[in-house]
């Protein structure tokens, strides 16, 4: 930084238009950054002043950074303005944001099937099945302190609102919590690995593919979110979202010896979106 007076305000915005400042202005929104990293000030400056110098890897890392916070605080408006630039990134973490960037920004589209009638109904019956053992979930979650009334309340209602005429939706309460306060859902996970002895896992490096997924029934993946992610020995390692649902172990256990670990909702999400994206 020079020894002139710091640039605040409209002063470090027009920054932008004078080569001789931008770096100065650089440095300060950068430190600013440190202080305050939760405020998206000086990621949209930054994200502009990055590109003009051509420090794109620079850009990347602050346009992943500010449309994680965009989709914090569900501002649809400025979120779609940086789409292309979020499209344009790379890694897995540039990937995930953005799934949830498009979950925010696109219209649900219409997924009632063209499949048989049994078919249907037994989607039908796993959403019913899928929003009580996830109302279920949820109010343990508030039983254990870990969230308000208030919220346990938008919770419920939020997943009393899914969809069971058929249509596929994934059924999750930890869903929900993430995309709502990613911060709280984090410390969900931790009371819920503790409290079931089950071990989070990251899925996102595994190759889950229909090899995998074609083991078990369809419901169970694409509505309840198991992920079986590799095997040792006999055993199946399987990833779900709600380690509390005995109903959903048994399901998974009549398949074959299994062990259960936590899934992260994103990474299970893009698994999702990765396989049967294109049928939606």
């Amino acid at each position: 930084m020079s020894s002139e007076k710091p640039i605040e305000g409209d002063d470090a915005l027009a920054a932008l238009k004078s080569a001789s400042n931008l770096d100065e202005a650089i440095s300060y929104f950068e430190q600013m950054r440190e202080v305050m990293p939760d405020d998206r000030t000086p990621l949209e400056f930054l994200v502009a002043a990055y590109a003009q110098r051509g420090l794109m890897e620079k850009h990347q890392a602050a346009v992943v950074d500010l449309a994680r916070l965009l989709v914090r605080d569900r501002d649809v408006a400025t979120l779609s303005t940086i789409m292309p630039a979020l499209e344009a990134c790379d890694g897995v973490a540039a990937k995930v944001v953005l799934l949830k960037a498009r979950t925010l920004t696109s219209p649900l589209p219409d997924l009632t099937p063209e499949a048989p009638k049994g078919r249907e109904e037994r989607a039908e019956i796993a959403a019913m099945e899928g929003i009580r053992a996830e109302v279920a979930l949820a109010n343990r979650l508030g039983d254990a302190g870990l969230v308000s009334p208030a919220e346990l309340s938008a919770l419920r209602d939020h997943l009393n609102a899914t969809p069971t005429d058929g249509r596929v939706f994934l059924v999750s309460a930890l869903q929900i919590l993430e995309k709502e306060n990613p911060t709280l859902c984090e410390k969900c996970m931790e009371h819920l690995a503790d409290s079931c002895g089950v071990p989070p896992v990251n899925i996102a490096p595994y190759d889950i593919g229909e090899s995998l997924l074609s083991r078990y029934p369809r419901w169970l993946v694409r509505q309840r979110g198991v992920m079986p992610f590799s095997q040792i020995g006999g055993f199946t390692l399987v990833a779900v979202l709600n380690p509390v649902d005995p109903k959903l172990k048994s399901d998974i256990e009549a398949v074959g010896p299994c062990k259960l670990f936590l899934a992260d909702p994103a990474a299970v999400e893009a698994v999702l979106d990765k396989n049967y994206g294109a049928m939606e």
